[in-house]
């Protein structure tokens, strides 16, 4: 992963989590499936949700699973293409946690290393798996799926593209993946290498977000660390349509001192109202 406001040092992250109380985690899934027949008739880019949305479908998954959100597939796919995540092919994940990390709230980190992947899904976090073509073990193309928990060396797998028969399809399927129940599988930490080593990153590590205190800025260097704008005319024009809709409605109203509203903030409303989420 890149540098960014929203990227996240990976041992820190593993830290934190290591830091957490252990909870006792429910071992029924409410998964999510892109492939429900509606999903058929629903543009999802180039493709429809059940065909391509693997990526947005994963992370939802993710999010239900730590507790922190319960979003549909069709809604992240209005987010992923709103911010740019959705490309000819496929989903980029790192634009879409990058736009979705400040609207729900939780942290990420990327690894293609399988240590790291199993320390933070045991430690309690979620993981976004980016398997290849090389090994086909959950596609014969590429895909992506959420590491659930894990037990040792055995990892619990949520895939959302989900049919009859597809892990009885090939050998390696029927000899090294377990089926729970629908969408539920188990496979080992070493496959998990396998199916995802032709791909960089391989993890995408998921966590909740963790508040920390912020250092009290002054006035001298306030304008350095956010931009705040304090009038609705000082809001730049490619702003001010999702601003102006959120004011209409009464969500935002304002202090004495003004909207005081900060660019980053105003960028969140505009990724919303872009993936139509801010109604008329």
């Amino acid at each position: 992963m890149n540098g960014g406001k929203n990227s996240w040092n990976r041992k820190k992250l593993l830290q934190t989590q290591k830091n957490k109380p252990k909870e006792v985690r429910n071992i029924s899934y409410a998964v999510k499936f892109q492939t429900e027949p509606q999903y058929k008739s629903i543009d999802y880019g180039q493709g429809t949700i059940y065909s391509s949305a693997c990526g947005p479908a994963s992370l939802c998954n993710a999010l239900n699973t730590l507790g922190i959100a319960d979003i549909s597939i069709p809604t992240m796919c209005k987010l992923a293409v709103a911010c740019g995540a959705r490309v000819d092919g496929g989903t980029v994940m790192s634009v879409l946690l990058k736009a979705a990390a400040p609207i729900y709230h939780f942290q990420y980190a990327t690894s293609s290393k399988n240590a790291e992947l199993l320390a933070h899904v045991k430690a309690g976090g979620a993981a976004i798996l980016h398997a290849g073509t090389a090994y086909q073990l959950f596609s014969t193309s590429g895909h992506f799926i959420t590491a659930a928990a894990a037990s040792g060396q055995t990892i619990t797998v949520l895939d959302s593209y989900w049919y009859d028969g597809k892990y009885t399809a090939s050998s390696i399927r029927r000899n090294y993946i377990s089926v729970v129940e629908k969408g539920v599988i188990k496979t080992s930490l070493t496959q998990c290498g396998q199916a995802t080593i032709d791909r960089s990153p391989s993890y995408y590590l998921i966590s909740r977000e963790v508040m920390t205190e912020t250092p009290a800025i002054s006035p001298d260097n306030e304008e350095d660390s956010m931009k705040y704008y304090k009038t609705f005319d000082d809001i730049p024009a490619y702003y001010k349509e999702a601003v102006k809709k959120l004011i209409d409605k009464g969500a935002i109203a304002g202090t004495s001192d003004g909207l005081n509203l900060s660019e980053d903030i105003c960028r969140v409303f505009t990724i919303l109202n872009n993936a139509g989420l801010i109604p008329d």
